[in-house]
């Protein structure tokens, strides 16, 4: 019994494998778009709506994004559970140094829609 345990622990959701090939594979799409909404916040808009707008058109790119900035010991070992390739790690080391601005309000973002108000 403790073999199969350990096997599921190890297992990686086919999701999680399928939203990291699509971050790499559209990541040119997905840098413009936080280049746009990084570029909104830089002249002090409030990007609230441009988040959410990024959220409902790419739900689980978003949670990735999250977890990027805000889950990295869990997205670490997550990717190499999986076996993820150095060139999609690299993708999202770019990202995260990239858009490092929008850390705090993605995280505010997030806190808001679990209704946990600040």
């Amino acid at each position: 019994m403790p073999m199969r345990e350990e096997k599921k622990e190890k297992k990686v959701s086919e999701i999680f494998l399928k939203t990291v090939n699509s971050f790499y594979k559209e990541s040119a799409t997905i840098f413009k778009e936080c280049d746009e909404i990084l570029d909104n916040y830089k002249k002090g808009k409030d990007i609230t709506d441009d988040l959410n707008a990024f959220k409902l058109r790419r739900p689980s790119i978003f949670a990735l994004i999250d977890g990027i900035f805000h889950k990295e010991v869990d997205l670490e070992d997550k990717l190499d559970r999986a076996g993820i390739e150095e060139e999609k790690r690299e993708k999202m080391r770019e990202f995260k140094n990239r858009f490092a601005g929008l850390s705090d309000e993605i995280d505010l973002f997030v806190l808001a829609e679990l209704g946990i108000g600040i």
